[in-house]
């Protein structure tokens, strides 16, 4: 038996369809490709994705521990994002590990939270009530389409501070289509050619370079304008990003601009996602729009916050943490060799049947008065790897979700549950969460 027979082997079962059936599979429909594998294999089974080739995925409360947490340092999560490091840079938080990744995050973490992220509540209101007044009552809106214009103006204005309107145009026309890139050159790195100048990866290069000059010169520009003067520091990331004091050494120009176009690339339209995901159940559930609203006028925000939980684990945006592990593991059962890529599946933990009874159905109660135990729900992983925009991210939903509710009545606009498609990296709702508009007090020209 040679070596690769053998290791398959000893791998976790999984479908025997061939590679590229199993590819075409995870593509076009990931939940389902998932669920089905783990109701037909178990919790923890081999999949073989062209450009990765053996994955093991793996949704059990313990392995997951293991992996994040316990053993978390004998595994690689800069290897697993390798395929996007031509996005957001040798710099980004994301191809890091270890040390150096302890010292970036801990860069990063002051200007995410605390009263930092408590400062941008008042630009994102005034950014969704712009939005909101755009919705004339009996109008059909999708909601994904309209959060995603809400969370980029906030992340250009919040995040990036940049206030010079040629800028803010040319990103707010360039950056969904960076979002956008074609999964192909992520899944197949042969394609990243320029074949004379055509195809999508001379494409990709192009826009990308457009956006790295617009952020790169408003970096330099604010450095010297807060070198000439001090007192014009805002309270944006990057401002504080500039100013940072303590024994960390000033950042350079590219790893500020890996820094922010990280936050781009995994905040903006994660944060969009999920909050389309999250009228899209809502207006569906029996009584639970209403109850969102009584929550939002009696200021409860812990009944808010476990509706968007809900939400979470209903509808992930994405699927899957990827890890390499660097030396030899034993977990579940199977002895899995150096360089086995994981996984991680928080997508399919939040879907697991035994963990979470009816787990298509979206219920506010599974999250208040008590909560699930935390290792069945990591809406934004765990241990040092958790996402570091979580914080921004809740106040965002939080804030965003309240004054659409104060302001206006949605409705579905089928009653059908909008299915889940790919879009790239994100799991959207096919229709973009289409609603109609009932009622808006804000379009009518309430002061």
């Amino acid at each position: 038996m040679s070596s690769a027979v053998a290791r398959r082997a000893a791998m976790p079962p999984g479908p025997r369809l061939p590679a590229l059936a199993q590819t075409v599979l995870w593509a076009v429909a990931p939940v389902r490709f998932g669920r089905s594998c783990t109701r037909r294999y178990g919790p923890v089974f081999t999949a073989r994705i062209l450009g990765f080739g053996d994955v093991v995925y793996i949704s059990t409360p313990e392995g997951i521990r293991r992996i994040l947490r316990d053993d978390a340092a004998r595994f690689d999560a800069a290897a697993a994002n390798e395929s996007i490091r031509f996005v957001v840079g040798e710099h980004s938080l994301l191809m890091s590990g270890g040390a150096e990744h302890t010292e970036r995050r801990k860069v990063l973490m002051r200007p995410l939270h605390g009263d930092n992220v408590a400062a941008y509540v008042e630009v994102m209101e005034s950014v969704v009530e712009q939005e909101i007044r755009r919705w004339p009552p009996g109008s059909t809106v999708r909601l994904l389409d309209c959060f995603q214009r809400v969370t980029l103006e906030v992340m250009i204005r919040a995040v990036f501070g940049i206030t010079d309107s040629a800028r803010l145009d040319r990103l707010r026309a360039l950056v969904p289509r960076l979002l956008a890139v074609n999964p192909l050159i992520i899944l197949l790195p042969a394609l990243r050619r320029r074949f004379g100048g055509v195809g999508p990866w001379a494409a990709f290069q192009r826009l990308l370079a457009e956006v790295d000059r617009i952020v790169i010169a408003e970096i330099r520009e604010r450095r010297a304008r807060i070198a000439a003067d001090p007192g014009s520091r805002g309270g944006d990331v990057l401002s504080l990003l500039l100013t940072q004091g303590g024994e960390n050494p000033p950042l350079t120009d590219r790893e500020l601009r890996d820094h922010m176009v990280t936050l781009l690339a995994v905040g903006q339209e994660t944060t969009a996602t999920q909050l389309a995901w999250f009228f899209e159940r809502v207006v569906r559930a029996p009584g639970a729009l209403d109850r969102v609203e009584a929550a939002v006028r009696a200021e409860d925000w812990k009944v808010l916050d476990a509706a968007i939980h809900e939400a979470i684990r209903a509808r992930p945006t994405t699927l899957d943490i990827g890890r390499v592990v660097t030396e030899e593991w034993t977990a579940e059962g199977y002895t899995f060799p150096a360089g086995t890529l994981f996984a991680v599946s928080l997508g399919l933990l939040h879907l697991s049947d035994d963990l979470h009874p009816r787990p298509d159905d979206y219920a506010i109660d599974r999250f208040h008065p008590v909560e699930p135990p935390s290792a069945h729900f990591l809406p934004f992983g765990g241990g040092s790897h958790r996402c570091l925009g979580a914080s921004l991210a809740m106040v965002e939903m939080r804030t965003v979700i309240a004054a659409v509710v104060r302001d206006v009545r949605l409705r579905a606009r089928r009653a059908a549950p909008e299915a889940v498609t790919p879009r790239g990296p994100m799991l959207v709702p096919r229709r973009g969460a289409e609603v109609v508009v009932v009622a808006n007090r804000v379009a009518a020209g309430r002061e």
